[in-house]
């Protein structure tokens, strides 16, 4: 899945992102690009459940299809 999440601007928000798509899924491949402020998730969990925790974490993401 991709989600692109524009209010992500710098390492430390990449961090936390990073920390709450492994709240969801620890074993979760996570790929951040902070240039096109994309995210790229390997999961078998579904998409919602990683928007939810991006929210709860204080950022905007919106899958991409």
């Amino acid at each position: 899945m991709e989600l692109e999440i524009k209010d992500m601007t710098c390492g430390h928000c990449a961090d936390v992102v990073t920390k709450a798509i492994e709240v969801v899924d620890a074993n979760a491949q996570v790929d951040i690009d902070l240039n096109t402020k994309l995210v790229r998730v390997l999961s078998e969990h579904a998409p919602g459940e990683f928007v939810a925790a991006i929210q709860q974490a204080g950022y905007s993401p919106t899958e991409l299809r």
